[in-house]
């Protein structure tokens, strides 16, 4: 992950002479950020690795009989042999996503150093493109439990940002990174309904259920990246 210089606008903040004033999140947000991110990574990766390790068909029988797990249209049987090749997806898939989360938080920290270093030398501003972006990202997955929770990142990020014009793009954008970064887990997920339904023989039902899954996940995208256009859109009309 790298930073981009903002581009010069004169309704906006200058470019121009001392960074003071041009920094709108202190260098220490940025580390805190790392941290947060590196640590709930580390604890995905951990936790992937263990599901991995001890969860076995024993484990999955176990649970479906005590729990009295019911699965429309299959056997306990059956729902005992497609769910030890889901768990060992879905456990690889948590892993994957909480390493892909250490390298993004590791990459972002190392690109703010860079960039405050840049700005400090030659001018400008810290508050590029992509780093407002992950702001953004940030405050939506923070408020994630509120209805809507992208309009807040997506207006974060601009309001950061402070760029004439640009809202919308950093808004959507904002919206995107979230999604993004768990993507690992959603291949995971479908690469686990396929391995178990074809391990009892319904691989049709497999297709048609990660398809069902897949067409979900785009339509929350679109929402989402729509959701954080219009709070950028607000920012940039009346703040």
């Amino acid at each position: 992950m790298t930073d981009v210089d903002t581009v010069h606008d004169t309704d906006r903040r200058s470019n121009d002479g001392p960074t003071e004033g041009r920094d709108p999140v202190p260098a220490v947000a940025d580390w805190l950020l790392g941290l947060v991110a590196g640590v709930i990574g580390l604890a995905m990766a951990a936790l992937g690795v263990g599901m991995y390790v001890r969860v076995d068909r024993a484990m999955i029988a176990d649970a479906i009989t005590s729990e009295g797990v019911e699965v429309n249209g299959i056997t306990p049987a059956e729902a005992i042999t497609a769910g030890v090749p889901f768990v060992d997806w879905l456990a690889a898939g948590i892993a994957v996503t909480g390493l892909a989360l250490v390298v993004a938080a590791a990459a972002f920290v190392v690109a703010r150093r860079r960039t405050r270093r840049r700005v400090a030398r030659r001018g400008g501003t810290t508050a590029t493109f992509r780093a407002c972006a992950v702001y953004g990202a940030a405050v939506t997955a923070l408020v994630s439990f509120v209805p809507g929770a992208a309009v807040a990142g997506g207006g974060a990020a601009a309001y950061l940002h402070d760029e004439a014009g640009s809202g919308v793009r950093i808004g959507a954008v904002a919206a995107f990174l979230g999604w993004a970064l768990s993507l690992p887990l959603l291949v995971a997920v479908s690469g686990g309904f396929l391995a178990g339904a074809d391990a009892i023989g319904q691989l049709g039902g497999g297709v048609a259920l990660v398809a069902f899954v897949t067409v979900g996940e785009l339509v929350t995208l679109a929402v989402n990246a729509g959701l954080g256009a219009v709070g950028g859109f607000l920012v940039d009309e009346f703040v």
